[in-house]
């Protein structure tokens, strides 16, 4: 039987153990922990393996990691601190092919884990599966691990949550999305603020250093943001928020083609701003003050691209000849990447330059000054880099660790974008945090801000409590943060998200929209705790967000039955009334147009390079298809004082809908001429 040894679980990690061990409502010995990083989320997941183990004697155990360093990480830890030897606990990747009929434990990268494991733990049983940063397992490359037979499932994460939408295009939270399907809920939550309050971090503090860009980098950043800011408003003018752009990029018309070309412009800017000259001199002279101020500190600095970190380190080993500085990315081979890290762990190495691979995973609590130079603007990645260097020190003997992070961003770029998503004097505490801005002469020194450049709104549950808890009587400001999915209701009260899914319950969100915009049918936001409608409206200041209602329920969008053991009854449509309901679900094979009230009423339609046509309703056009248009038309204005969207089926049926129902407008088969 696997037990462990070695180490005692502070009250908190038992009670984590214990979540896993109760597990979700999905059953026992299961469920995700989101732990701090630098909360020891290795000998909670032993222990939860140690209690699996002594239900299961026979239990075998399948770690799933993202990197090869952080495999042969897990695999020096099992052997340390469980009753397994070196001989059981094999490697899957990482250049090694073990299997269970050697191993009671296998540590796999999750690239080969992915293709091997599910077939592996088929004979492997009982088998426990954990996978640590999984976070990852979500992405479609990596998804296959989660087939693995497994009765014991674990994840292990900092920050668990990935934006992942379901097939109708609905955001999902953790537990419907496919990692939190799999392996369970989150069970327990140990966050950065609670690892703070609990007193779990070392003493630190904070740096944030905005720099400059140079007038030639200022002229190309202003360039690229005027390109970014002009598709944006071009998603905004086809009924879109450029904060879809990562779904909206997969489809294949005039709407996918600004999406794409919206991401590109802010890779762009993005590249721009990773290769901002100031930011290798800012990172020498925080890397020089401190080493002048301790020559015993150990640190480690973040880059984002490899290429970069390659010329930060050049930089570096020109500039410090002294200093002792190591190089750690995933395009070095294996050899020099562990010469690396050993060399930092043991201090032959002080300094330490490395990309994304350190910012997840590695423990190398010897390090207590981190830089990073470059970042995304993921509250994720940031936190994840906080944890590398507030790892607490255990040995009793030892002085009580201060860690110093630093952090660089462009000012007055998207890059201060990082502030407004999170309050990090609440995250990490009131005094921790220091703010410096750097003048573009290299002979002046630091200034330093009185805060950081700039601030985030309130988050929904502090509007939420300061509108009394309950919805406003009529629209009111939202100062909040604008949170949520993003649907839109059209002038016939019909709710679609970005994904052009139906609302089957659109309640009364139509008179929201119409009692801020004024007229009715727009875009508006639903807040993911209380659902609150938030409402784009005209103010003395411009557009604002107002917040107009509530919805008693959550949205719920169409579905088509993959299998239906009740099936609709063909109807021979073309007996229908106009404005007849319809059962069933209609394609859209024929196409989607509107109905617009211009020139006496015309049939629009948006071509492949983003023009409009007309449908043709006179001699120029087959007769049968200019009979049609007219057929459409003449149903139109029986029903409707105003323009409608409609589509039609390959059958022939034009089809409309109205309120989140579906009605027949004609029967038109063969569908509508187009000007040559």
């Amino acid at each position: 039987m696997i037990t462990t040894r070695g180490f005692a679980l502070a009250p908190w990690q038992t009670e984590a153990v214990e979540a896993w061990e109760k597990g979700d409502p999905a059953g026992a010995y299961r469920g995700t922990l989101e732990i701090v990083t630098g909360g020891g989320k290795t000998l909670i997941a032993l222990a939860c393996a140690a209690v699996a183990a002594a239900k299961d004697p026979a239990l075998r155990i399948a770690v799933v990691v993202p990197t090869e360093a952080l495999a042969r990480q897990w695999r020096v830890a099992i052997q340390r601190y469980t009753s397994l030897t070196a001989a059981e606990i094999g490697l899957l990747g990482a250049g090694r092919d073990d299997g269970f009929d050697t191993c009671r434990a296998i540590v796999a990268v999750l690239n080969t884990a992915s293709k091997r494991l599910p077939s592996l733990g088929r004979t492997a049983q009982p088998l426990m599966l954990i996978i640590d940063e999984c976070h990852r397992a979500g992405a479609p490359s990596f998804a296959k691990v989660l087939d693995t037979k497994a009765a014991y499932r674990l994840g292990l994460s900092a920050t668990p949550d990935r934006e992942e939408l379901d097939a109708s295009g609905e955001l999902l939270r953790y537990d419907e999305q496919l990692v939190g399907q799999a392996l369970g809920a989150v069970v327990y939550r140990f966050t950065l603020r609670d690892a703070r309050l609990a007193g779990w971090l070392p003493d630190y503090d904070i740096h944030h250093h905005g720099i400059h860009l140079t007038p030639d980098e200022q002229r190309q950043y202003d360039q690229i943001s005027r390109q970014v800011d002009d598709l944006a408003d071009e998603l905004q003018n086809l009924g879109f928020e450029a904060g879809r752009v990562q779904q909206l990029q997969r489809r294949q018309d005039e709407i996918g083609q600004v999406a794409r070309r919206y991401m590109a412009a802010t890779a762009r800017r993005k590249d721009l701003l990773y290769r901002a000259t100031d930011r290798s001199r800012v990172a020498r002279e925080i890397l020089a003050q401190t080493l002048d101020a301790s020559r015993a500190r150990r640190i480690l600095l973040f880059h984002e691209r490899v290429s970069e970190a390659v010329a930060l380190y050049d930089n570096l080993t020109s500039s410090l000849p002294d200093v002792s500085i190591s190089l750690e990315h995933s395009r070095l081979g294996d050899r020099a990447r562990i010469h690396a890290l050993e060399s930092f762990r043991t201090g032959a190495t002080q300094v330490l330059v490395s990309v994304k691979s350190l910012v997840e995973g590695i423990d190398v609590p010897e390090a207590d000054v981190g830089v990073s130079v470059a970042s995304t603007s993921s509250v994720r990645q940031r936190i994840q880099a906080l944890g590398r260097v507030l790892r607490r020190r255990f040995d009793d003997d030892a002085p009580r660790k201060h860690a110093d992070m630093h952090l660089i961003y462009v000012a007055k770029t998207v890059d201060e974008q990082i502030y407004t998503k999170e309050d990090w004097a609440d995250l990490t505490g009131e005094g921790s945090n220091r703010y410096w801005f750097w003048p573009a002469d290299p002979a002046l020194p630091p200034q330093q801000m009185p805060g950081p450049p700039a601030s985030p709104r309130p988050t929904e549950q502090q509007e939420w409590e300061r509108l009394g808890q309950r919805p406003p009587d009529r629209p009111e400001t939202w100062r909040g943060s604008v949170t949520g999915q993003e649907y839109s209701v059209d002038t016939l009260g019909t709710v679609t998200n970005s994904a052009g899914a139906i609302m089957r319950n659109p309640q009364n969100v139509a008179a929201i929209v119409e009692l801020v915009r004024g007229r009715p049918g727009g875009r508006f936001r639903v807040t993911p705790e209380h659902r609150l409608v938030l409402v784009w409206g005209e103010s003395r200041d411009g557009l604002v967000p107002y917040v107009a209602g509530q919805l008693a329920e959550p949205f719920e969008p169409e579905t088509v039955p993959l299998h239906d053991d009740h099936p609709v009854p063909a109807v021979d449509t073309s007996r229908l009334e106009p404005g007849t309901p319809i059962a069933g679900s209609p394609d859209k094979g024929g196409g989607s147009y509107r109905l617009r009230q211009k020139q006496g009423g015309v049939i629009e339609r948006r071509t492949a390079d983003g023009t409009t046509e007309f449908a043709l309703v006179d001699g120029e056009a087959p007769a049968e298809l200019a009979a049609n248009a007219r057929q459409v038309l003449e149903n139109w204005r029986q029903l409707f004082d105003r323009g409608i969207g409609f589509f039609l089926s390959e059958q022939g049926q034009a089809w409309y809908v109205e309120g989140g129902k579906k009605f027949h407008l004609a029967h038109v088969p063969g569908g509508f001429a187009w000007p040559a």
